[in-house]
């Protein structure tokens, strides 16, 4: 089963937490703004570093997944996918086309999503090229969405972050992430199968 490669075509607009949240979280009088800017970047590293390990995006973003020719099924590799817009390909000739949705069906209950030929249709050849195969696709929510567990996971890991600008050495071994944060995430963490 050939992986694709994935590409982050269009970011999320907004954050799972908000800057004010953060500060508050972190015990930052509002007024005080001297940190706002790498804050917001902890921001996006804890959640980053939450998305990574449970292989979900939280707010919605959209991907495009390449493949040199189309695969059996497709595995999207993150959930939670909302909806498949296009899916383009070089055909024999060369040439850019959009294949049709009556010749694919999405799996959007199974977690990371996938793409199988229909029963009435195919996945056609394409010509011999890098990249022929190009699926666009959008993954994650609204803030409002995320469980509970989840956002504490990005409070806690940019916690740490901001209260240890290094690496935290517990003995002789550097600690990837919190054993707090991992127990929170388990449960929505997305396993390869």
């Amino acid at each position: 089963m050939p992986y694709g490669k994935l590409v982050l075509k269009t970011a999320p607009g907004i954050t799972a937490i908000s800057l004010a949240q953060a500060k508050a979280f972190l015990r930052i009088d509002s007024d005080y703004d001297d940190d706002d800017a790498y804050i917001t970047s902890l921001i996006n590293v804890a959640t980053s570093v939450v998305e990574e390990y449970t292989r979900r995006r939280l707010i919605t973003q959209t991907y495009n997944l390449y493949f040199d020719e189309f695969p059996p099924y497709i595995d999207l590799q993150i959930g939670d996918v909302a909806y498949v817009p296009s899916i383009k390909y070089y055909d024999t000739d060369n040439t850019l086309q959009t294949l049709a949705a009556s010749n694919y069906d999405v799996d959007t209950k199974v977690r990371p999503g996938r793409i199988y030929e229909s029963k009435t249709g195919d996945f056609p050849n394409t010509y011999e090229r890098p990249n022929a195969v190009e699926v666009e696709f959008v993954v994650g929510g609204f803030s409002a969405d995320i469980p509970a567990p989840i956002i504490q996971a990005i409070y806690i890991t940019l916690g740490r972050y901001y209260e240890n600008r290094q690496d935290v050495v517990l003995g002789t071994q550097v600690q990837e992430l919190p054993l707090m944060v991992e127990y929170l995430l388990t449960p929505y963490r997305l396993l390869e199968l």
